[in-house]
């Protein structure tokens, strides 16, 4: 698998992906595509933030993200909710 870097997200803020979570397939929004200094890996860190539904909360975990007939497995962590959905953010260092 190829490994993901910042400019796979360059102009995907507020476009969504497609998650599976069980036997349900939900939207999150990227909210936010951040470069991290100090980066330990080769294509550079970053952080990566996306807003859910209201109606679920995925536990921290790897999800199937699918989004223009790619798909990327990320491993992301509920980080707030708020009266507009679940935030999720997923670090890449």
């Amino acid at each position: 698998m190829q490994e993901l870097r910042l400019e796979d997200f360059d102009g995907a803020i507020g476009e969504s992906w497609e998650v599976e979570a069980g036997e349900r397939s939900l939207p999150l929004r990227l909210l936010v595509a951040q470069a991290l200094p100090r980066a330990m890996r080769p294509e550079g860190s970053f952080r990566l933030e996306w807003l859910g539904p209201t109606d679920l909360l995925l536990p921290q975990g790897i999800y199937p993200f699918r989004r223009d007939g790619g798909t990327a497995e990320i491993f992301i962590v509920p980080i707030a909710q708020t009266p507009d959905g679940y935030r999720y953010e997923a670090v890449f260092n």
